[in-house]
């Protein structure tokens, strides 16, 4: 199966890589100055709507290779910037048994909204209630894990084959970048370190009255869930 994968990315990535090698090429020549703003902003397109297609590990990288100005011409970065990691989200009956086996029996929630607010990639998102308070609460889809590490194994096999198709800046920077996204995403996939980050945030600005950060319920989070 991660062969016939490994097949279908190469296939629709190296022509995407082919143009980007290019438009590259003109952009780093004229120093960013002398480009063809609707050329590279059909080829950048073309980036997005393959990376959408190849689902979320690739929705992700694009979503990391927008802020990197270093790299892509302006195109390509307000394009890529245009993905929104917005998917539909799974039935509650799928993700119910996430939740119970992380915090236990529900009835711990005062109520919970069991139509998500928002759906992306890596996780969704419910309105719940403990006690009288509102809160949110992020679940993480069930089986993304498999499916990211899968997509990142077959990216690993992809990379080397598709490098040979830029230019050299780009194939010697490539193995460096692609650890740095991979680390990116497996912190995304923990919701330990995203807590984490809000409690240093809220401790941080909490002289700041008029800047609100979430409260973090530890009780009511883990890897996998975060309210």
């Amino acid at each position: 199966m991660s062969n016939i994968r490994t097949i279908r990315v190469l296939v629709k990535l190296v022509p995407i890589i082919i143009a980007l090698r290019k438009d590259r090429r003109q952009w780093v020549k004229s120093e960013g100055k002398d480009i063809d703003q609707k050329k590279f902003r059909k080829n950048a397109n073309r980036i997005l709507n393959t990376f959408i297609s190849l689902g979320p590990v690739y929705i992700k990288l694009g979503q990391w290779l927008s802020s990197r100005a270093d790299l892509l011409p302006q195109p390509y970065l307000e394009e890529l910037s245009k993905l929104q990691d917005d998917v539909p989200a799974e039935s509650f009956e799928k993700i119910k048994p996430i939740l119970e086996r992380d915090l236990g029996n529900l009835d711990k929630f005062s109520s919970i909204n069991t139509k998500a607010i928002s759906g992306a990639s890596l996780g969704q998102v419910y309105l719940a209630k403990i006690k009288d308070q509102d809160v949110i609460v992020k679940v993480k889809r069930p089986g993304i894990e498999k499916i990211i590490e899968q997509d990142i194994e077959v990216l690993k096999k992809v990379l080397p084959i598709a490098m040979r198709f830029v230019d050299p800046n780009l194939r010697f920077s490539a193995g460096s970048m692609l650890s740095q996204f991979i680390e990116t995403i497996h912190e995304e996939l923990d919701y330990t370190i995203e807590s984490k980050n809000l409690k240093t945030i809220k401790k941080n600005l909490a002289r700041h009255y008029n800047v609100k950060i979430p409260e973090v319920y530890d009780d009511y989070s883990t890897k996998n869930v975060l309210t």
